[in-house]
């Protein structure tokens, strides 16, 4: 019997190497790390000779061979695991089968329960049945996150080219990160995002190499991106790896030793390391094993010594154990860093912090982060006056240019300073040519009132767009994130051609309108963007886009327009839920990564109706910034000073929940916006600025938005800008600070 039980333990044993073999589930190299689903053929009960008790299938899945077995037999008490015999079953362990994690088959019929992993890693997660691993990344794509040029992080540690731009754009210059736009771009910094190790996109086009973290910690070791964290390391053991002779590494740099092996085996003699067995093992070197320094187990039971490192190298100095380089980062100072105000990362992993500025400074009041410095003065910009021409006073001593008209336009025709207007009809704006997808942004304030449709168009201003199918076809041509109550007309072969569609909404929120028209190659149109308002908000920025219409919105989640003709636009499409870039990365205008706490200027000029909060005032411009919560807690969002009525709110994602709002159409001093909300560590919420500085139009307006930890008295933080209690009034108009 006693024999009859080792061969059945064979048996089980090749039973279980059948089944690791049929599920392997690592991806083939063109997967792109997608894992690839298993063309196991399952096993039988029947195959496999077993008439009882749960066995497995070899497929990962489980067998139901049988109930119970005739009387003075039980299941596997012959030795053969499965099968009706006299004598005792010894049932098989966890750690006998190599399992940490989940249900599997004890072979005498019950089933073992080898326990739940620790997060991030789940069962199976690393290709093999029952045991813990991390599941296979899959990257993010260009296309996914709404990104055409530069250097963008693929969520997976790796980097993506996303592409150059055309003659007159920059990378990030509209102000989106890694988005072609018309101006230049401000590269972000590794300080100013709150970041201190790995690669991370500067927003231009660029990557910062934001350094290495110490011995002990890792990269996003806290769930934050790009921050170093990690708990203290906890040794492994000798049970938990499931090995049983030998030294190895307890995987916080120390060694741990398994023990000697029984008479007539030798240590990694079965072809496992640490693991007796039968037959010779043979030991590994140090050049094998790719180390250069300090004590390492060969695999056999011994130790190899490989070497002493020269200095300033020091073995496991760069966090890779046995492997000379640097020593442990050393913190950098605020002195050396030159800074002297609020929190700045050490380099190191650490914070630190520089102090607090004189009363009459501001923390990057001079416009140098973290260092006190006199609130400069704050230059407007074109858009802000809503000036496209000529030289116009920035307001702070300087001027700005503005620009020049196109015929038959000229600068002030409308007796309006600085903006471009016609004294005669104008029937065509612009020449699309036949490019395909389109996107032109614009205003048509201050143009004339040239068109009428069959829907509207009296007495508002409009704007014409002559446009060439490139190919025979049916396309969408709409006006979502509109800032106007907009309409869209489409007329045949120019000014003076038949009306073939004509819309004053489609899209499902804000202020667009939608129309499909089916077109022939080298067909021209022209297109009137419009409104069908004669008072409130039938003037003002708009966006047209024009593609051809597609059947799912998937693939172009990103691009502002309504390419499947829905209603629904981007991330508020079904076909788009899901989409990677939908948590905010995909939306926002700026990324702040982690850093805290925030002080960021910014204007909605230009930057369309994208979004809407349960509080604020519809048809106004607004503007998205991605955060990253460097730690667990309560942050508060606001806009103080104001000056600029707005409203503010905090969402999951760029159609996520909101999370909280906060709106004041006379924002001031005394009465600023302001949000607070709890979130946990490494949570990314999206911080949107509307506008609501006037009821009837369109007005852009500038902010200041800061994020800072939430404090339940403003006392003791009267000078760093921010509304730290989240009561509306900040630094001197807190009666705290008083």
């Amino acid at each position: 019997m006693r024999g009859e039980g080792r061969r059945g333990a064979w048996v089980w044993a090749c039973l279980l190497s059948l089944w690791a073999a049929c599920t392997d589930t690592r991806p083939p190299p063109d997967s792109h790390g997608a894992r690839q689903p298993s063309h196991c053929e399952p096993m039988t009960c029947a195959l496999q000779g077993m008439d009882c008790g749960i066995a497995i299938d070899g497929c990962g899945g489980t067998l139901d061979c049988g109930g119970t077995c005739p009387s003075g037999e039980t299941c596997g008490g012959g030795g053969k695991h499965n099968v009706c015999d006299v004598g005792p079953c010894v049932p098989l362990t966890c750690k006998a089968l190599g399992s940490n994690c989940g249900q599997v088959s004890d072979g005498c019929g019950h089933v073992l329960d080898c326990g739940a992993c620790a997060a991030p890693e789940t069962c199976g997660g690393g290709g093999t049945p029952n045991v813990c691993g991390k599941p296979s990344c899959v990257p993010d794509t260009c296309a996914g996150l709404g990104k055409d040029c530069g250097t963008v992080p693929d969520g997976c540690g790796g980097t993506m080219e996303c592409g150059a731009c055309g003659p007159g754009q920059t990378c990030g210059g509209g102000g989106a990160p890694n988005v072609c736009g018309d101006d230049t771009c401000v590269p972000a910094t590794c300080a100013a995002l709150g970041k201190n190790c790995g690669p991370v996109s500067d927003g231009c086009g660029g990557m910062l190499e934001c350094g290495a973290c110490p011995e002990g910690q890792t990269c996003g070791g806290d769930s934050v991106p790009n921050v170093c964290g990690g708990e203290a390391c906890a040794p492994a053991t000798c049970e938990a790896l499931g090995k049983n002779c030998g030294s190895l590494p307890d995987g916080c740099g120390g060694l741990l030793s398994c023990g000697t092996c029984a008479l007539g085996q030798t240590c990694g003699g079965g072809g496992e390391p640490n693991v007796c067995g039968g037959g010779a093992c043979t030991p590994a070197t140090c050049e094998v094993l790719g180390k250069n320094c300090g004590p390492v187990p060969d695999g056999c039971g011994g130790v190899l010594e490989c070497g002493v490192c020269t200095a300033p190298e020091t073995c496991g100095g760069g966090g890779e154990p046995n492997v000379c380089a640097p020593p442990p980062c050393t913190p950098a100072t605020c002195e050396v860093l030159g800074k002297n105000c609020g929190t700045v990362p050490d380099g190191c992993g650490g914070g630190l912090d520089c102090g607090t500025c004189a009363v009459g400074q501001t923390c990057g009041g001079g416009g140098a982060a973290n260092v006190c410095g006199a609130p400069a003065c704050r230059p407007y910009t074109c858009g802000l006056l809503g000036k496209n021409c000529g030289s116009v006073p920035d307001g702070c001593g300087g001027t700005l240019d503005c620009g020049t008209c196109t015929a038959p336009e000229s600068c002030g025709a409308a007796d309006v300073p600085n903006v471009c207007a016609s004294t005669q009809p104008v029937c065509t704006d612009r020449d699309l040519g036949n490019t395909l997808p389109v996107t032109v942004k614009g205003s048509t304030a201050y143009a004339g009132d040239d068109h009428v449709a069959s829907c509207g168009g009296r007495p508002a201003p409009d704007r014409g767009f002559r446009w060439t199918a490139p190919k025979s076809g049916t396309f969408t041509f709409d006006t979502a994130r509109s800032a106007l109550r907009s309409l869209i007309s489409v007329r045949r072969d120019g000014c003076g051609g038949a009306e073939v569609a004509c819309a004053t909404d489609g899209i499902s929120y804000g202020g667009g309108a939608r129309v499909t028209v089916p077109l022939v190659q080298g067909a021209s149109v022209l297109v009137v963007v419009d409104s069908a308002s004669s008072d409130r908000f039938s003037a003002g920025h708009f966006e047209l886009h024009i593609d051809e219409l597609r059947a799912s919105e998937a693939g172009a989640c990103f691009d502002n327009m309504d390419n499947d003709g829905d209603r629904w636009v981007d991330c508020a499409d079904t076909d788009c839920h899901g989409t990677p870039g939908c948590d905010g990365r995909g939306c926002a205008h700026h990324d702040l990564g982690s850093a805290l706490p925030v002080t960021f200027q910014g204007e909605t000029a230009g930057s369309g109706d994208g979004f809407q909060g349960t509080c604020g005032a519809l048809l106004q411009q607004d503007r998205a910034h991605l955060w990253t919560a460097p730690r667990a807690g309560t942050f508060v969002f606001d806009t103080s000073p104001g000056g600029w009525g707005n409203a503010l709110y905090v969402l999951t994602g760029c159609r996520g929940t909101e999370l909280g709002c906060a709106a004041n159409p006379n924002a001031s001093a005394q009465g600023s916006p302001a949000v607070k909300v709890t979130l946990e560590q490494g949570q990314t919420v999206l911080v949107v600025v509307d506008g609501m500085a006037h009821p009837d139009q369109d007005t852009p307006i500038r902010y200041t938005l800061h994020v800072s930890e939430y404090a339940p008295t403003e006392a003791e933080r009267c000078l760093d800008g921010a509304d730290n209690d989240a009561d509306g009034r900040a630094d001197a108009a807190d009666t705290d600070c008083r």
